[in-house]
Parts: C-alpha cells; sequence; structure tokens
C-alpha cells in the first residue's frame, strides 16, 4: 500500500456505489482507480469511501492505493482533499474554466510514469487561480501556453528575433516557425496575428492583467491555441467544453 497524490481528471460511474476515477498522479503520471461512493462524509475515511464532492475536475487529493495488487483497476482508498479549493467549484466563471482545463488535461496527460515539474506546475497554477479575486479572465489563455514548454511542444520564434522586418512574417503554425512567405497549407498566422506570438509567451499569471484582450481577441486566441494543440500532440482533439466557455465570456 502506498500515499499517493493526484489531480482529478474525470470521473464517472462504476456499479451502482463507486466511480472510476482518472488522476494524474504525483509519482506514477496518469492512472485510473475505482472509488467507492459514500453519501455520509463522516464514513469516507473510516469506510474506505469517498463523497462525490472530493472527485469533482482538477482537485488536489490524496489516498491510499495497492498498485501491484491483483485487481484489474487498483482502488483508491482514504481519499481526501490536501487543497480543498475556496472558488474553483462554486464560481460560476471559473468552474466554466476548470472543466475547459480539465478536458484538456485528460487528452494530453498519458501513461508515462512520473512526472513532478508537470504535476507541480499543474498544482500551482490551480493554487494561483483559486485564489485569484479578479484579472483572471485570460487565465486558461496562459496556462495552455505555457504548458507546451511541459510537453515539448513549445512555440518557435527565433527567427522572428532574427529578422528585423518581423513584422511582416507569417506563422507556421504546423511546422511551428515564422516564415517570410505564406505557407501552402491552411495552418499558419497572418503577420497582423503572428506578431502577437512573443506577447503570449512572455504572459504569466502576475503580469497577464496588462494584456488586455476583449472577447474576440480571446476567442481567436483559443482557438489558435486548440488548433496548434491538435496538429502537435497526437490524439488531441477539440475539447466538448470549448463552446461552453466561450458563451460563457460573450
Amino acid at each position: 500500500m502506498e500515499r499517493l497524490r493526484g489531480i482529478v481528471l474525470r470521473t464517472v460511474k462504476y456499479g451502482e456505489n463507486g466511480y472510476i476515477v482518472d488522476m494524474f498522479t504525483d509519482c506514477r503520471g496518469r492512472m485510473s482507480f475505482v472509488a467507492k461512493r459514500s453519501s455520509h462524509r463522516q464514513s469516507t475515511f473510516k469506510a474506505g469511501r469517498v463523497t462525490p464532492s472530493l472527485l469533482l475536475p482538477l482537485s488536489l487529493v490524496e489516498f491510499d492505493t495497492n498498485i501491484h495488487g491483483q485487481e484489474r483497476l487498483p482502488s483508491a482508498k482514504a481519499i481526501q482533499s490536501y487543497h480543498p479549493f475556496r472558488t474553483l467549484h462554486f464560481d460560476s466563471l471559473k468552474v466554466s474554466i476548470v472543466l475547459f482545463i480539465a478536458e484538456c488535461l485528460s487528452n494530453l496527460l498519458r501513461e508515462e510514469g512520473e512526472n513532478k515539474l508537470l504535476y507541480q506546475y499543474i498544482e500551482d497554477s490551480l493554487k494561483w487561480f483559486d485564489y485569484a479575486e479578479t484579472d483572471y479572465m485570460n487565465f486558461h489563455i496562459v496556462f495552455l501556453m505555457r504548458l507546451t514548454r511541459f510537453l515539448g511542444i513549445y512555440p518557435n520564434t527565433e527567427t522572428q528575433k532574427a529578422q528585423p522586418s518581423h513584422h511582416s512574417l507569417f506563422y507556421d503554425l504546423m511546422n511551428s516557425e515564422y516564415c517570410s512567405i505564406q505557407p501552402v497549407h491552411q495552418h499558419y498566422l497572418q503577420p497582423n496575428e503572428a506578431k502577437a506570438i512573443p506577447y503570449l509567451l512572455y504572459m504569466d499569471y502576475a503580469n497577464m492583467h496588462l494584456y488586455r484582450m476583449n472577447r474576440h481577441q480571446r476567442r481567436r486566441c483559443l482557438e489558435v491555441i486548440i488548433e496548434y494543440y491538435m496538429l502537435h500532440f497526437s490524439g488531441f482533439r477539440e475539447p466538448k467544453s470549448l463552446a461552453v466557455l466561450q458563451d460563457v465570456f460573450e
């Protein structure tokens, strides 16, 4: 038996009184577990059962499990939150962003074993978002842009830095580079949009309030980021929650 920490990606019902929970764990990467449901909070720890509120998307939990047992799916027992969120699951705008990010991570994270740097990045980002009271409207954009570095698909901007006429360059999304000639495929940005990429990469949670975006710019930016992920990450598809998120910002 070992104690793990995990970020809940998604939960589906399993039988009459259980769940299958997909998590990104701190020591073993992405895994699926079986958790038994409890209708009484006080029984969560005594009987090894869990209340639904503990398994909301992107919850930070810790639990006991036996990875090397005989079960097809290991059980997650004695589940508890190690950082209860104050706002992420209660504020309607934040809930929409959380559902979107959770779906993106479900598509992106693979069963590749321990990646503590990535785990820490996600955990720290969620904690920042939870405590933020204002100026967080671009959180999901910054999160996905900075996530590319951890996934090995960080956009290349070196060509743009080397050319004095960089304001006239296209950005080839497929090959992740600036170019002076319009690409022959359809996955590129015109110069007026391409010049914004270095600014987006410079954004972080501390300074993103300085970058003002209207709803059209935010929508377009997110469309480009999703397209970029679809081009560079096998199996990634447009999140179903994207349309809902876009409507929230209208």
